[in-house]
């Protein structure tokens, strides 16, 4: 599924990992699939984690579900693969 991020075009697959940081907190998302609703709305389902910097644990959530655009906003650090 592609998506616009900013002037450049971006592909999200599953498999992907982006990550985000914010209070000191690093989050990291791992797509397990995107797909469409029955409103032809994209939406990405994905695993989340937490880990502070400081600490060697990481938190692993659960799986979440955005909307594809949400999902853009919010992940705009792509992970290096393997």
């Amino acid at each position: 599924m592609f998506f616009k991020r900013g002037s450049s075009l971006e592909y999200i697959t599953a498999g992907s990992t982006f990550r985000r940081t914010e209070a000191h907190v690093v989050e990291t998302a791992e797509v397990l699939s995107v797909s469409t609703d029955s409103f032809g709305i994209p939406h990405v389902r994905y695993n989340v984690s937490f880990q502070r910097p400081a600490r060697t644990a990481t938190h692993h959530e659960g799986q979440r579900v955005l909307a594809l655009k949400s999902f853009a906003e919010r992940y705009t650090e792509r992970c290096a693969a393997g």
